[in-house]
C-alpha cells in the first residue's frame, strides 16, 4: 500500500448484495479497507479470499472492516458469486458508478480510511492481504493511530 495524502471521505450510501442501504458513515470510528472490484476482474476475484482472511483476523472490537464494492450494476452475478464465494465482510454495489470520484484507475483498488474518516494508503492491482506481512503492516497503522489518539494528537472524530 503506498502513503496518499490524508484527505476527508465523503460520506455515501449503497445498497449491499443483501438488499440494504449501507453507509460509510456505519463504519465511523473503525479502520476501513474499501476494495473497488468487478466480478469480471480475475485478479478482484483472486484476492477476495485474502481480504475475508484479513477482515477474520482484524475486525475484533473497534478493529478493522472491510468493505467491498462491486463496480457496476451486476447484482445478480454478485449474488452468484457470493453463493459460490461466500465472504464475511459487505460488499456493496456501485451500479450508477456513483462513486468516480474516487479515482479508481483500475481494479482491484483498495483504500485504507482510519477511523477520523480519512483516507491514508491506497493499491492499486492484486494484493496479498491475508499475508502475515500485510496483517503486521496494518496492525502496525493501527497501534500507532491509537496511540496518537491516546495522546490526543490525533482527534478521535471528525
Amino acid at each position: 500500500m503506498d502513503k496518499i495524502p490524508s484527505a476527508k471521505v465523503s460520506n455515501f450510501t449503497l445498497m449491499s448484495a443483501n438488499g440494504t442501504d449501507i453507509s460509510l458513515s456505519d463504519y465511523e470510528g473503525k479502520f476501513v479497507i474499501l476494495n473497488f472490484w468487478a466480478t469480471w476482474c480475475p485478479p478482484c476475484v483472486k484476492e477476495m479470499p485474502a481480504l475475508n482472511v484479513l477482515h477474520n483476523k482484524l475486525n475484533s472490537g473497534n478493529g478493522l472492516e472491510v468493505v467491498g464494492i462491486h463496480v457496476g450494476p451486476a447484482l445478480a452475478t454478485v449474488k452468484q458469486f457470493l453463493k459460490d464465494k461466500p465472504v464475511d465482510f459487505d460488499i456493496l454495489i456501485d451500479k450508477n458508478m456513483s462513486l468516480s470520484s474516487w479515482q479508481v484507475s483500475g481494479l482491484p483498488t483498495t483504500f485504507l480510511i482510519n477511523p477520523s474518516g480519512k483516507l491514508i494508503y491506497k493499491a492499486t492491482g492484486e494484493r496479498e492481504w491475508g499475508s502475515d506481512e500485510m496483517i503486521e503492516f496494518l496492525r502496525g497503522i493501527m497501534k500507532e493511530y491509537e496511540r496518537l489518539a491516546a495522546a490526543e494528537i490525533l482527534p478521535t472524530k471528525g
